[in-house]
């Protein structure tokens, strides 16, 4: 019975290099899924802005009057929008009447500053010491009641 020789392993150019592809894609990992949480932030505040224009535009469609909606409008805006921090100073709502009448509609729009402040970690990566107060808005349009009209 004849037996090969052992021969040692040969030494590969890849040794490590699991250990090094970790330390280089864990940053790009996490910076990664800040970009996701900001992002995912971002598509959340839309959503509850264009819920509070809807609210608003719904409220002033009600209203006895034109010069009563914009009144309304702001009041349900502040209400849908009254118990989130991130709306600084508030929401201001802006009611377009210039189509009051019976069958009309009525255009509001709700404007925010957004403060993104709470998302530190991704003002440090992304921001570089960039203010992150944002405005953005939301419009929504609803049907004046041709039946139920008291202009």
């Amino acid at each position: 019975m004849t037996t090969t020789p052992l021969t040692p392993r040969a030494r590969t150019p890849e040794r490590g290099a699991m250990s090094l592809e970790m330390v280089l894609m864990t940053p790009i990992f996490i910076a990664f899924l800040v970009l996701l949480a900001g992002v995912g932030r971002m598509v959340d505040v839309q959503s509850q802005i264009d819920g509070a224009a809807r609210d608003a535009a719904r409220a002033a469609s009600v209203a006895r009057s034109s010069q009563s909606a914009g009144g309304l409008a702001q009041s349900a805006a502040a209400l849908s929008l009254a118990g989130v921090h991130w709306c600084v100073n508030g929401p201001s709502a802006s009611t377009d009447t210039s189509n009051w009448h019976a069958g009309g509609v009525v255009v509001v729009t709700v404007t925010c500053d957004v403060d993104m402040g709470d998302l530190t970690l991704m003002k440090i990566l992304f921001l570089n010491g960039a203010s992150t107060t944002r405005t953005m808005t939301g419009q929504a349009a609803a049907p004046i009641d041709t039946y139920t009209y008291r202009g």
